[in-house]
């Protein structure tokens, strides 16, 4: 899972990385929550926040910097 939406209505969406081809290539794709096709893998370690650059489990990758 990539992101995670909630709705005001309650409604929940979430958008997942997947091989739709069998190749190495991935796309992004946004479902509704409960969906028969997706199921809990696995639970994050992580609480849950709103507030930005602190949410998942993961660092932030590296700034590029473009070099004149």
């Amino acid at each position: 899972m990539t992101a995670r939406r909630t709705w005001p209505d309650g409604r929940t969406a979430y958008q997942v990385l997947i091989d739709t081809d069998g190749t190495t290539s991935k796309s992004h794709r946004t479902f509704w929550w409960p969906h028969e096709g997706l199921r809990v893998a696995h639970r994050s370690a992580a609480e849950p926040t709103t507030e930005a650059g602190h949410g998942g489990d993961l660092p932030r990758p590296p700034r590029r910097v473009k070099f004149a």
